[in-house]
């Protein structure tokens, strides 16, 4: 009996951990990314396309001061989340030009 009392109170500290292992690495803050769109079409497809898209480097040169195109875009997640994100039907080239961190002509 004492032996159960053991293994079992080994099996649920077990347990316990890797729930607590598991809760925790699935509710990882996002951090956000700075996307550079590399087109200058004006194409919904064209700015929907991940294809399009890359990490914005920190020497990377800079964007025009006016214009309607996307040029920087700032997003909570990585590539795959971002890629994510451009395929909903409810992400509009309209809201990321209007969201855009910066733009171009």
């Amino acid at each position: 009996m004492k032996l159960f009392k053991k293994i079992t109170g080994a099996v649920v500290a077990i347990a316990l951990v890797l729930t607590t292992i598991f809760t925790v690495s699935a509710f990882k803050a996002k951090v956000p990314v700075v996307y550079a769109y590399t087109s200058n079409s004006h194409l919904e497809t064209d700015i929907k396309d991940i294809g399009n898209w890359e990490v914005a480097a920190p020497e990377s040169p800079a964007c025009d001061q006016e214009g309607s195109l996307v040029c920087r875009y700032e997003f909570d997640g990585d590539m795959n989340d971002f890629q994510d994100f451009l395929e909903l039907p409810s992400t509009t080239a309209t809201a990321i030009n209007s969201n855009a961190i910066a733009v171009k002509n």
